[in-house]
């Protein structure tokens, strides 16, 4: 009955061990698929990265051409500016959590995968060693015991039975312990994988809250952002102000049409004038007072006035061509 009763023991404690390190076991591919998908995840991160880098780039030209437009005032500009160094603080923030993920999770976690291996392997040789151990040492003291037993019926070696019944009730109490170790380390080993699991988790967590955290402050740049284009279709203070200082100021506007194209009668070579046939046609023509008048006023106005700008030049030696070819040919 004793034997029985360790054996039944041993069975239930043998099987749960068993049961344990086959979960340990079917749990390495899910660690291998976690660590594949946190890798993938990982390298979309990066490429999202690159996109957010970019779309800045582009936002932050729209920021300035809005601080620097007379119509839509520096308010909208300088909000934009804030909207965009608000992002950019996202987007680094984004690469701390996408570096955290490789760095502190995936990294870390293959190996330990590694050792997790090692360990399942190790765990089950030891257990099944002690095991064999125990259960031949408590195998001997049962067999001694029921012989004593055979020879105690005949009224001798009673002391003898009473240490033997005694010795094996000490080894099942060995077996017994023996399973009690190996399945409490099996636990241990599973419970100790998922508190690694979260050790390696926190920092990408903490990358991750710090991100969202970012992004809150997003709210207090958009409200100020709606509130300065409330009224699209009215001008603020400062942009009536800019038709004020026009207004009061000296410049003068002119409007002109430029000259159409040489006429089908004449050759498209002849508009390509120089300074020598402007000369020429200058000093040559008799068409009219009015020619010579108006040639002799843009000459002047070419070498004498030194201070005028090069694109004005250009300008004028543009209608002298264009008046002398029409004198010309008509």
């Amino acid at each position: 009955m004793e034997g029985n009763g360790v054996g039944k023991d041993c069975n239930a404690l043998g099987g749960l061990f068993q049961q344990i390190v086959m979960d340990l076991k079917n749990g390495t591919p899910l660690w291998e698929d976690f660590m594949a998908k946190a890798t993938k995840l990982h390298t979309c991160l990066r490429a999202t990265i690159h996109a957010i880098g970019i779309y800045l780039d582009a936002f932050q030209k729209i920021a300035d051409a809005a601080t620097n437009a007379r119509g839509a005032t520096k308010e909208i500009g300088t909000a934009l500016t804030r909207m965009c160094l608000r992002h950019r603080a996202v987007e680094a923030r984004m690469k701390t959590f996408s570096s955290a993920i490789m760095d502190c999770l995936v990294v870390p976690l293959q190996e330990k995968l590694e050792d997790w291996k090692k360990t399942i392997v190790n765990l089950d040789k030891e257990h099944a060693k002690e095991y064999k151990k125990a259960r031949a040492e408590l195998k001997k003291r049962s067999t001694d015991t029921l012989r004593l037993q055979k020879k105690a019926r005949k009224g001798s070696k009673m002391n003898e039975l009473h240490k033997a019944l005694q010795d094996v009730s000490d080894r099942k109490a060995v077996l017994e312990e023996t399973e009690k170790r190996a399945v409490r380390e099996a636990l241990i080993e599973e419970r100790s994988r998922y508190c690694i699991f979260v050790t390696f988790l926190k920092p990408v967590l903490e990358e991750e809250v710090a991100m969202l955290m970012e992004l809150s402050h997003l709210q207090e740049v958009m409200d100020k952002l709606e509130v300065h284009t409330a009224e699209p279709y009215s001008l603020p203070p400062a942009s009536e102000q800019v038709l004020v200082d026009y207004k009061g100021s000296d410049m003068s506007w002119t409007h002109q049409t430029p000259p159409g194209s040489p006429s089908s009668l004449g050759s498209r070579k002849s508009s390509m004038c120089s300074i020598n046939s402007i000369n020429s046609w200058s000093s040559g023509s008799t068409h009219s007072p009015s020619h010579q008048y108006w040639s002799r006023s843009l000459l002047q106005v070419l070498t004498s006035e030194t201070n005028i700008d090069l694109q004005k030049k250009s300008l004028c030696l543009f209608f002298l061509c264009y008046y002398h070819y029409h004198c010309y040919y008509f």
